[in-house]
């Protein structure tokens, strides 16, 4: 439990840090920065609200997170931070399941087109009641990485949930972060 609450003291420190950038106005709605109207997404035209996460880089003294959530959320609802010191690479994801209990270990399965990952996980208890947090680390290595190029979603199971996150935003923030957690490997 001891390092989600420090990924979480973390990600709230670099918001915090942050924040001055965030704080810049957004256009208005239905607007773009030139002022121009936005184009109606199939989404909109159907009355569904589009979905407000998005891909986000953080940076630490050792630590640099690709995030997934919600933009000033402190707890994204996926992580992969990386820290090239210790040469970790740690997965986050926050979960809604009946059958993972704190506590428990679990396996998470991640796959991308046609990469898979298997990973041997510890759950705590969610910042949201009903949820949990699976997290596990593996060795920093760029094949891992190769894992958020493929694909148009990533696709994360444990017993009992399944969560599928669009990859369009992480396939832009790849190459930075790749360059921060490998250096020149």
């Amino acid at each position: 439990m001891g390092a989600w609450l420090l990924t979480r003291v973390f990600v709230a420190a670099v918001l915090i840090a942050a924040s001055p950038a965030l704080a810049a106005k957004d256009p208005p709605k239905g607007k773009t920065q030139a002022g121009k109207q936005d184009k109606k997404t199939e989404k909109d035209k159907k009355g569904e609200k589009a979905d407000p996460r998005v891909w986000t880089i953080a940076k630490g003294e050792d630590t640099y997170v690709l995030r997934y959530g919600a933009p000033r959320a402190a707890d994204p609802t996926f992580a992969v931070a990386c820290r090239p010191g210790a040469q970790l690479i740690q997965f986050t994801v926050e979960v809604a399941s009946g059958k993972v209990k704190a506590g428990d270990g679990v396996a998470v399965s991640l796959s991308a087109g046609k990469r898979r990952l298997e990973l041997a996980a510890s759950s705590f208890r969610g910042a949201t009641e009903g949820s949990v947090v699976a997290e596990a680390a593996v060795t920093l290595d760029g094949k891992v990485l190769d894992l958020f190029a493929d694909g148009d979603s990533l696709t994360v199971k444990i017993p009992g949930a399944k969560e599928t996150y669009p990859l369009a935003g992480a396939k832009a923030k790849l190459p930075d972060f790749r360059r921060a957690c490998l250096g020149g490997r």
